[in-house]
């Protein structure tokens, strides 16, 4: 049993890898080869493939190997062609030669394209026409399924009937691009009489240039058909007309640029139905949005495209060639008429260039303009752009609520406006549920776990709730496909809210980064520096406030912009009216530069004596002797001499001792000998520095000795304890050696 599972098992694996790696050559095929395009239809069956192709009728008869296509093409003339084609691994497509080493691609058609379903009347000459217009259109924008039909309309001589089917294709190709550079007009076939003219003459715009169309009919269908020109007349004609235009031949591209109305209708259309392909940026090129706040761009675009097609469609079948095409003109061309919008196209220089494009004042009534057409039945239905679902699966739900919830308030429909509130409700909502989140994330962190709540409250979870509420506000309200002036207001306040809670965020943030930074600073030996630490972050908190005002001016518009290019101009009276400001920056950078201090530091500006606090842009705060604190302009401290006490490597005692007269030189020698090596040997005495001991000066009133000598000490209170010790024994030793002290009034002494 187990054994006979195995086999199963391998059977079934083996029969999927074969039919997992057998090529599918089934379907509809794409074909490009170097004289032109045709469609292929291929239909498998085991290695067997059978199929036909357009235009020209031919078929095709082959066999599979591996995922190569060998097989014979017969046309409708009977010439055959002998082809390898080689299937691509992912199946959809191919590459191959025939048998004279010319090159053939094929691709699979993702989908059908409404142009495919294009009718032909060729009951009159006038529908004739226009059918032909309308499947040349549809052949140039890529439904190659329908080349046969176009072809189909003309009327081949004896001659080009006997023609190859790519010249064939050729002369066909040729006198579309002579039409396509002319003015179409329906009057045109009606000038000489109330029937349809059996000819017609065509225009090109803004120049003498015509072309002549003329019309046969088959007898035995009584169908009308376009009679093709010579070869020739074709040639010279199609010269002609580029030549007027300055051209020099036909870019297929052309029309992407907008240089005519006719090229922004052609683009707006064709790259419409390829907008997941690429067609997205071209379509919205088409759309002149200088009207529509560029915060809604993203979603606003893709609704007004689709709003323009559809109402397009349910107008009449765009034919390309009645659209004007001059580039020189300069008048709005309108294509549709209506008590509540035009549609208009117009001219408008974007970056140097005159393009042509939709209209603002076109767009901003198109969503009145298709509610008002939406129950005109289309020709074909309009593709739906997939960034639209959500908007129209939420309208679509609101009308089967109730067709009351489309009617109109001001501005917004009731279903949007109710939709609106609800989201208000979820901000709201949102916006109160986060604060958990803050205050669980606070409660982690060393910096902050000891934060009160209240302080955790005001500094960081109001901001970050009035930043979530404007964020969930405003993206919901981005699905709403608001009209622009509500949603404009809305995201304006929503901005302005976001603007609040980052700065009040990052400023909060800015105080516990510099405090830490701080504390950091103090446990280094190295001077990296309080002071800097202090004036970036005064810096980085004037910076964020400017940055915060320029960014609420940009959202309501303010034209700070003017202001600022002014105060180049204004530039000098703005430094006079400053010039104390601008001086105690410079004061604060010299500081930076120089360090004359550090914080901490005991120093002495001027009269003043103090320990350094705080360094800021503007002064410098000092914590004076009487424990006061005292504010100092920087610039005001560059101009002065400091003396930076905390600099010292050691304190100075200068004393003095005053004898009476009568005291012997020997004693006093004595003394000098005896005080010089005690503060040599005194281990709190800097013995590296200058030691000066003796008599300095006889008066009438005693003799002055002095004693000057350098200590180790590094704080006041250190200061005053080792002098009040050596001093007394100083004393001792004076007392010791049996001298007597005279007492001297220091003032008049100075006096004498």
């Amino acid at each position: 049993m187990k054994l006979t599972m195995r086999f199963l098992v391998l059977w079934i694996i083996l029969n999927t890898a074969i039919f997992a790696s057998t090529p599918n050559w089934n379907g509809k095929w794409h074909v490009n080869w170097i004289s032109g395009i045709f469609v292929l239809q291929l239909e498998q069956h085991g290695s067997d493939v059978n199929g036909t192709y357009e235009p020209s009728h031919g078929t095709l008869q082959g066999k599979i190997k591996d995922n190569v296509l060998t097989a014979v093409t017969t046309n409708e003339s009977g010439v055959k062609n002998k082809i390898t084609l080689t299937l691509s691994e992912s199946g959809n497509s191919f590459f191959g030669n025939g048998q004279y080493g010319n090159w053939m691609t094929g691709i699979r058609p993702k989908k059908e394209s409404h142009f495919a379903a294009v009718e032909v009347d060729t009951s009159t000459p006038l529908k004739a026409f226009y059918s032909f217009l309308a499947l040349g259109n549809a052949v140039r924008a890529g439904n190659y399924e329908i080349l046969e039909k176009a072809m189909d309309i003309l009327q081949f001589n004896d001659e080009q009937k006997h023609l190859r089917h790519s010249v064939k294709l050729a002369l066909s190709q040729k006198f579309f691009d002579i039409i396509d550079e002319c003015m179409v007009d329906k009057l045109d076939f009606f000038k000489k009489s109330t029937l349809e003219s059996h000819s017609i003459v065509l225009h090109q715009l803004d120049t003498d240039v015509t072309v002549p169309v003329e019309f046969v009919q088959d007898e035995k269908n009584k169908s009308w058909k376009i009679k093709l020109p010579e070869e020739n007349f074709l040639e010279a004609t199609l010269k002609t007309l580029l030549k007027a235009r300055d051209k020099y031949e036909i870019d297929p591209n052309a029309n992407l640029l907008l240089f005519t109305p006719r090229d922004t209708m052609r683009t707006f259309y064709e790259e419409y139905d390829r907008w997941e392909q690429g067609g997205k940026k071209y379509v919205i090129s088409t759309l002149n949005l200088s009207e529509v706040d560029p915060a809604i761009h993203a979603w606003q675009a893709p609704l007004l495209a689709y709003y323009l097609k559809s109402v397009l469609d349910r107008i009449s079948t765009v034919v390309y060639q009645e659209i004007p095409n001059d580039p020189k003109s300069k008048k709005p061309y309108v294509h549709f008429y209506h008590d509540i919008a035009d549609i208009v196209i117009e001219p408008y220089t974007v970056e140097g260039k005159t393009i042509w494009q939709f209209a603002p004042q076109t767009l901003a009534t198109l969503d009145e303009l298709y509610n008002e057409m939406e129950t005109v039945k289309e020709k074909y239905p309009t593709k739906e752009i997939k960034e639209n679902n959500l908007y129209f699966t939420l309208k679509s739900a609101a009308k089967d609520i109730s067709p009351i919830l489309l009617h109109k308030l001001n501005y917004a429909e009731y279903w949007q406006i109710i939709l609106l509130f609800l989201i208000i409700l979820i901000s709201l909502a949102i916006a109160w549920l986060i604060r958990y989140v803050v205050i669980y994330l606070f409660k982690r962190f060393y910096i902050t776990k000891r934060w009160t709540e209240e302080q955790i409250t005001l500094q960081y979870i109001r901001p970050v709730q009035i930043g979530t509420f404007a964020l969930v506000l405003l993206n919901g309200a981005h699905q709403l496909g608001l009209p622009n002036i509500i949603f404009s207001f809305i995201k304006a306040f929503t901005h302005l809210l976001m603007v609040i809670s980052v700065t009040w965020i990052a400023y909060n943030l800015i105080t516990i980064l510099f405090s830490i930074m701080l504390i950091h600073a103090k446990r280094t030996s190295t001077n990296v520096d309080e002071i800097i630490i202090s004036l970036a972050g005064s810096i980085l908190r004037i910076l964020i406030i400017t940055v915060a005002i320029f960014t609420v001016a940009e959202i309501f518009n303010i034209p700070y912009k003017t202001v600022v290019a002014g105060l180049g101009i204004g530039g000098l009276a703005f430094a006079i009216a400053a010039k104390d400001t601008i001086a105690n920056f410079f004061g604060s950078a010299i500081i930076i530069a120089d360090r004359p201090f550090n914080t901490g530091d005991r120093i002495r500006i001027g009269s003043d004596i103090g320990v350094i606090t705080n360094v800021g842009i503007r002064s410098t705060k000092i914590r004076t002797t009487q424990d006061t604190i005292l504010t100092v302009p920087n610039n005001k401290i560059t101009q002065e001499m400091i003396d930076n006490y905390s600099e010292r490597e050691a304190m100075r005692i200068d004393t003095n001792f005053y004898f009476a007269l009568e005291t012997p030189k020997d004693a006093l020698d004595k003394l000098d000998t005896e005080i010089s090596t005690f503060l040599r040997e005194h281990e709190e005495v800097d013995s590296k520095k200058i030691i000066l001991t003796g008599v300095n000066d006889f008066t009438k009133r005693g003799i002055n000795f002095g004693v000057s000598f350098f200590v180790t000490a590094t704080t006041e209170m250190q200061y005053s304890d080792i002098r009040h010790r050596i001093m007394t024994d100083l004393g001792q030793i004076v007392r010791d050696n049996g001298i007597e002290m005279v007492m001297i009034n220091i003032e008049e002494e100075k006096k004498a």
